[in-house]
């Protein structure tokens, strides 16, 4: 399943929105060859890109967040849209080995030291001439509770969120979801601490156990008050790169340095970070290539 549920309280104090993204993590560990850690770490990070792409009415709204940690899995780049699409990567050095999956501590496994300190970035954008662009600090390296604190400090919004994944036997995506709740101006905020709080100490992963609805999760992000059930909107991993963009990739070289590149063994390969997506060139299509980019330049 893939779906994110919004809901608003009754009496307009909250706005609640689930996700439920097990479906989204399966596919994008499947294409990263993830398991473990680095499943938990890319998963918790999607499932925050898909809520916080929809916090505005825009039907166009883009967020990237990138974590800049200086941990062995502290890298990480999430791409959500609002019509609920989204990718994203860990960026990896070449010779990594699988981290251990990090052990239980108050309730949920800790990512922290695994991401490390540094900066989070995120910017959104919803149409308008310039994106909007934030920067903060890591405060703790669990992506999520970095993420919370940005939205409360830097967005003004006060907030709880939690992602969490949940390992079958086998270190892969058994479940994944999300809940984020937020208070609107005026509102009070005492609900929402209580919420941070409970969250911290793995109230989602502990509800987790179990296959859970939408619905479900909201119910929970609101504490059993009453609400008004919003429109839902399906997930789904999904990646717009083609090999149009690997032809732009690789342009960038110029004609000479393609030429030299053509001349070499093998055919040429280009690698989508987000999806692992491998596009090829051979010697003649870069040849092609070159020509193109002199009769531009003529």
């Amino acid at each position: 399943m893939a779906v994110l549920q919004r809901a608003i309280s009754t009496d307009q104090s909250f706005r609640a929105l689930a996700a439920i993204t097990t479906d989204v993590v399966r596919e994008a560990c499947k294409r990263h060859d993830l398991v473990g850690a680095e499943a938990i770490i890319l998963g918790r990070a999607l499932t925050a890109g898909c809520l916080l792409s929809t916090l505005t009415k825009n039907d166009d709204e883009r967020v990237r967040i990138a974590f800049r940690g200086d941990g062995p899995l502290g890298k990480v780049v999430i791409d959500s849209r609002s019509n609920g699409k989204v990718r994203g990567y860990i960026q990896l050095a070449e010779d990594a080995t699988p981290e251990p999956i990090p052990d239980v501590i108050n309730g949920r496994r800790r990512v922290g030291a695994l991401v490390g300190a540094g900066s989070l970035m995120l910017t959104r954008d919803v149409g308008l001439e310039h994106p909007y662009q934030g920067v903060v600090e890591l405060t703790t390296g669990e992506l999520d509770d970095d993420l919370e604190h940005y939205l409360t400090r830097s967005e003004q919004m006060p907030s709880a969120l939690t992602c969490e994944v949940i390992l079958d036997a086998r270190g892969g995506v058994l479940r994944a979801a999300g809940v984020l709740c937020q208070t609107f101006p005026g509102a009070p905020t005492e609900a929402v601490l209580g919420l941070q709080k409970s969250l911290f100490h793995g109230s989602l992963a502990d509800l987790l156990r179990q296959e859970r609805s939408p619905d479900e999760l909201i119910s929970f992000a609101l504490g059993g008050e009453p609400h008004e059930t919003l429109a839902a909107t399906p997930l789904s991993f999904s990646c717009h790169c083609d090999m149009n963009r690997a032809r732009a990739i690789i342009s960038t070289l110029g004609a000479e340095d393609i030429d030299a590149l053509a001349d070499e063994p093998g055919p040429t390969e280009v690698r989508c970070s987000y999806c692992g997506a491998r596009y090829t060139l051979s010697p003649s299509e870069l040849h092609a290539l070159a020509d193109e980019l002199r009769r531009d330049r003529s």
